[in-house]
């Protein structure tokens, strides 16, 4: 991330700092394209509540900070799927995004057992980022509860020959 952040587990008591992070990025770079249904459906699994019950509940996520501030974010579920994956906008295209991934793989790395791929339901604005990784859409664009995401995967071994 050419030493502009650090990456780090998300602390106890952050969970509101990391829930507007990612509010700010959804109003900002996806919110315009969902219609109201999927506004308050995204804004129900991402409080700092439900935050906290996926923490507990198995959910591991990472921050990555630049001068004391949250920059990104990630969360992820059953040590092969991306949950969440947010930028501030100041620092897209500063490799943050893919720090908080190669962080967050070698994190669970240890502990993944025989997972062959990692898998994301990505908005649309993300879709790009993600097949430079690597990803490819394995399933047509799906809407739950007005929520778009298009189900994307790749090899656990192209991912992180992607990020090196």
């Amino acid at each position: 991330m050419r030493n502009i952040c650090t990456v780090r587990n998300v602390r106890a008591g952050e969970e509101i700092e990391v829930c507007n992070l990612v509010a700010r990025s959804f109003n900002e770079f996806i919110a315009p394209e969902f219609p109201e249904e999927g506004i308050e459906e995204f804004y129900k699994y991402s409080n700092p509540r439900e935050f906290l019950k996926r923490a507990e509940s198995g959910y591991f996520s990472m921050v990555a900070e630049s001068q004391d501030k949250l920059a990104g974010m990630i969360e992820i579920k059953d040590k092969s799927h991306i949950s969440m994956l947010y930028v501030e906008k100041a620092f897209h295209k500063k490799a943050v995004a893919k720090g908080l991934i190669r962080m967050a793989l070698e994190e669970v790395t240890s502990s993944r057992g025989n997972y062959d791929n990692i898998t994301v339901n990505s908005s649309r604005y993300a879709v790009p980022f993600y097949e430079k990784l690597g990803f490819i859409q394995f399933e047509e664009e799906k809407t739950i509860y007005g929520v778009f995401h298009i189900p994307m995967i790749v090899k656990y071994t192209k991912l992180c020959e992607s990020l090196s």
